[in-house]
């Protein structure tokens, strides 16, 4: 390789080439052009005239200067430059690239793919064998690690994708290592780790097995694509608060949490922000609690990743628990009783202390009574009948007297040690069965039992019995009476007859408890283990379970970590579920330490080494066509004549870097209006915010090739219009996102906008906030609000089953676009308009535009909540949209046959 300070000439003896320029010249000037043939039909006149016509020796000075450019470019083109800057060194060795693929790599995995490409392209360019692996599995037998050609080293990539779950570099070094051991890879290496930046324990393991292969040189992103990572969520008083991770850097950052309910629908959002130099940024989301029970998901908006989403199993839900307290006409509440129930539940329950009747006032789902809160009072009963559930305690005045809302017949007096029916030693709890609710809790030893209440032998049968003590007498029953439970703890609140309520095990017995309020039933699988029911992905959607997932033990499932055979996701035992989460609450993010062994760390940023080839070789191409047309042209066989000034003229315009285009709209009205005119075009308006204008242009360009794809109508390119200036009348549908901060519309608009729905266009607003619509607890958008007071529309109502939008092209009940479930409204009466029976607007804020947009490439611009299927459905909403736009009511009166009949006959 020849080079020139840091141009290098990948294969040089091409630029020997460049000595033959001046024979070039030589040979050009001696060939002229081919002469010009001209018909003329009265030579006879020209006979024995004196011919003074002269024909060129040699081609034109500029344009052998312009063939001498030609041949220059594809000489050097031939001649492979290459632009090495001073701190980028040649590399000869064969390559080894190591990629991390973890949930943390998710949210820079273009970039490092990219990165990746373009080393296995320069190794193909050097003529060097590569090797590349992960540090994740996929959950299938990893693929050897071998050196080879790049195509195979594309073949790889193409197989590694970010996993839903940490990478292990402990495994990946052992591969690593294998393979060298097995004569597969041979020292020394170039060897890359393409890393996600983070320090996961094992990260000094790698860098050894890496360095010791080679020189190792490690590429991070940048924090601006850093992994982010969000934590289990605490309770507050007053709603819950979110934590969110990254690996501290000098940079401050802002990310958005969101909760979500079970269909997806916004229920609250926050900000949240990064100080320079930390690592973790908290905010607080405030809600009441029947809101708070609602979220199945928080999400932090603008990554996806695993770790970006944190989803919430029933455990998460918080009761409304009711502690029955007594009034001063009936004694003293024991306060002890209720001070150990408040603690055990406090942190998982919404309490609310009181009387029963103010209890009954605030609509608990679970009621707890303490031995001398009891009572005999029949709406009780009927709360029980109605779903809820009742969790009493035993003491003296149960031990003396039963009563009608027991799970089992009791014994009257007790046992208790030293009494009567006493034990030797105090007993201890026996292990809970698989069909007990609290199956799967380890049973504390600490927790003994010196008096209980017994239950009558033939009534405590083994579906009713929940715990036990060794002997196998019943510490806590339970039975389903009507819709709801009765569940009895066959000792006191308080550390009176036992310990356990000075264990950790009673607030979880309780918690398990809760569930019962939501499920209904506390049944579960007899085998005792948690199976996955939809599995998060490594973009952070719901999938179905994968194929290596298996299920997790009861007692081993809060330990367990995501992995190929335990993905993070939603798991169910019974009617129960759980979430396991790929961040956990003793989840460190750490960058990688800059002392790993041998290791040289770079940006995926930094300097690149540049190929000039190709692009000399596309310019060479571009100004041979360009000297075809020159030649054409001077020879006479175009039908503009061009002399030699303008062919030099035009070459330096071709040239030259070219003059921005005036607007054809601003500066020609009129060719603005045959643009719109001539062709079948949908219209969009013009916001002022570029991505919220692009992301308009894109979507109805994409149903534009949609819609003449599947249907006869051939929409043109989308225009942006300025509402303000611009005429409507031209466009049959126009797209209109609406912000929050839109400006009223000016009386002029206002009527233009008015006489065009009038006149039968079509206009779709889209305030494209259904993500956090329901933030604004049922007041409407303000923007949409400045708009309409000043246009005239008649009274709307949500779209009916039956209307025309439902089935102009598709049959259709929903009408989803980056988002789903928004209501969806048209005029309510639009028989009353004078469209024909057509409604002039429709408003929703699905976000229809971001759904229907696609890049260049055809690749999909923005991600949908519901993924390709509700991707399908937006764009066939969106020929709906377009066919109502253009036929108006014509599919309801197709189904009016005898009608349409009459009507031609009249």
């Amino acid at each position: 390789m020849f080079a020139l300070g840091p141009l290098s000439f990948a294969a040089p003896l091409a630029l020997a080439g460049l000595l033959a320029l001046p024979a070039l010249w030589f040979l050009l000037r001696a060939t002229p052009p081919a002469p010009r043939r001209a018909v003329f039909p009265p030579l006879r006149l020209l006979m024995g005239a004196p011919d003074d016509a002269e024909t060129p020796q040699h081609a034109p000075w500029w344009l052998i200067l312009f063939r001498l450019l030609i041949a220059a470019l594809i000489i050097i083109a031939l001649a492979r430059p290459v632009w090495t800057p001073a701190a980028v060194e040649t590399e000869t060795r064969p390559s080894l690239l190591v990629l991390d693929n973890g949930w943390t790599a998710a949210s820079a995995w273009d970039d490092m793919r990219r990165e990746a490409e373009r080393l296995i392209d320069q190794a193909d360019r050097d003529g060097r064998a590569i090797a590349v692996t992960g540090t994740a599995s996929s959950g299938n037998a990893p693929l050897p690690v071998r050196l080879g050609n790049a195509d195979a080293a594309r073949r790889q990539l193409e197989t590694l994708s970010p996993q839903p779950w940490p990478a292990d570099r402990d495994a990946a070094a052992e591969r690593l290592r294998n393979a060298r051991d097995a004569g597969q890879l041979d020292s020394p290496l170039a060897v890359t780790w393409l890393s996600d930046g983070l320090n996961s324990g094992d990260a000094t393991s790698l860098a050894q097995t890496l360095s010791g292969l080679g020189r190792l040189r490690i590429i991070e992103p940048d924090s601006g694509r850093a992994a982010l990572g969000l934590a289990p969520p605490e309770a507050a008083a007053d709603g819950l608060t979110v934590e969110v991770r990254r690996a501290a850097t000098d940079l401050p950052r802002t990310a958005g949490v969101t909760a979500l309910g079970s269909d997806g629908r916004a229920i609250a959002r926050r900000d949240v922000t990064f100080e320079a130099g930390s690592g973790i940024a908290s905010a607080t989301l405030s809600l009441p609690l029947d809101l708070r029970n609602r979220i199945a998901s928080l999400r932090l908006d603008g990554t996806s990743t695993a770790g970006s989403v944190h989803l919430l199993g029933d455990s998460w839900q918080r009761p409304r628990v009711g502690l029955i307290e007594l009034t001063a006409s009936e004694g003293q509440p024991l306060l002890s009783d209720l001070h150990y129930i408040q603690s055990a539940l406090a942190p998982r329950a919404e309490l609310i202390r009181g009387t029963l009747d103010d209890l009954l006032a605030a609509e608990p789902s679970v009621l707890v009574m303490t031995d001398d809160a009891r009572s005999d009072d029949p709406r009780i009963a009927e709360f029980i009948d109605n779903g809820g559930v009742l969790i009493r305690f035993a003491g003296p005045r149960l031990a003396a007297r039963g009563d009608a809302l027991l799970p089992v017949d009791l014994r009257q007096g007790g046992r208790l040690f030293g009494g009567a029916l006493n034990w030797e030693e105090p007993q201890t709890l026996a292990p809970f069965p698989d069909t007990s609710p609290f199956a799967g809790l380890p049973v504390d030893r600490n927790a003994t039992v010196d008096r209980q209440v017994l239950a009558q032998p033939g009534s405590a049968t083994p579906d009713r019995v929940w715990a036990r003590l060794d002997d196998g007498t019943p510490l806590v029953t339970a039975e389903r009476r009507a819709r709801g439970w009765i569940v009895l703890f066959h000792v006191t609140a308080s550390p009176e007859w036992s310990d356990l309520p000075l264990t950790g095990l009673f607030p979880r017995m309780l918690q398990r408890l809760m569930g019962l309020a939501r499920s209904g039933t506390a049944s579960s699988p007899a085998n005792g283990a948690w199976v996955l029911d939809r599995a998060l992905d490594a973009e952070g959607q719901l999938a179905p379970a994968p194929a290596s997932a298996r299920p997790i033990p009861a007692q081993a499932f809060e330990t367990t970590a995501p992995s190929p055979v335990s993905p993070p996701g939603v798991y169910r035992l019974g009617s129960v579920s759980a979430a396991l989460n790929v961040v956990a609450r003793d989840t460190r993010m750490v960058p990688l330490p800059r002392n790993l062994p041998g290791a040289e760390f770079a940006g995926l940023d930094g300097p690149r080494v540049s190929h000039f080839d190709a692009p000399l070789l596309a310019t060479a191409l571009i100004l041979l066509a360009m000297d075809i047309l020159i030649a054409l042209a001077l020879a006479g066989r175009l039908p503009v004549r061009l002399g030699g000034t303008a062919a030099a003229v035009l070459i330096a315009l071709t040239i030259l870097p070219g003059a921005p285009m005036a607007d054809a709209q601003d500066s020609d009205p009129d060719a603005y209006a045959l643009e719109a005119a001539l062709s079948l075009r949908f219209a969009y308006v013009r916001t002022g915010n570029a991505q919220t204008d692009g992301r308009s242009e894109a979507g109805l360009a994409g149903l534009g090739r949609e819609i003449t794809r599947r249907s006869a109508m051939e929409p043109d390119t989308p225009m942006g219009i300025d509402i303000e200036t611009d005429p409507l009348l031209f466009f049959p549908m126009i797209y209109w996102p609406v912000s929050t901060d839109v400006q009223p519309l000016s009386p002029e608009t206002a009527e233009k906008v008015s006489a065009y729905l009038q006149s039968g266009g079509l206009i779709v607003f889209d305030t494209q906030d259904a993500d956090v619509a329901m933030l604004r607890t049922g007041a409407p958008h303000p923007g949409l609000v400045t708009l309409l007071e000043s246009i005239d529309i008649p009274p709307l109502a949500q779209i009916p089953p039956d209307h025309v939008l439902t089935r102009t092209f598709y049959l259709l009940q929903d009408f989803p676009g980056r988002f789903s479930g928004s209501p969806v409204w048209v005029e309510a009466n639009p028989d009353g308009a004078s469209r024909d029976g057509t409604s002039g607007v429709i408003i929703g804020a699905n976000d229809w535009a971001s759904a229907w947009a696609r890049n260049a490439n055809g690749e999909a611009m923005v991600p949908v909540e519901g993924g390709d299927r509700q991707r399908e459905m937006a764009y066939r909403f969106g020929v709906n949209i377009a066919m109502y736009a253009l036929t108006g009511n014509y599919k309801a009166d197709q189904v009016h046959v005898p009608e349409i009949l009459e009507r031609l006959g009249q």
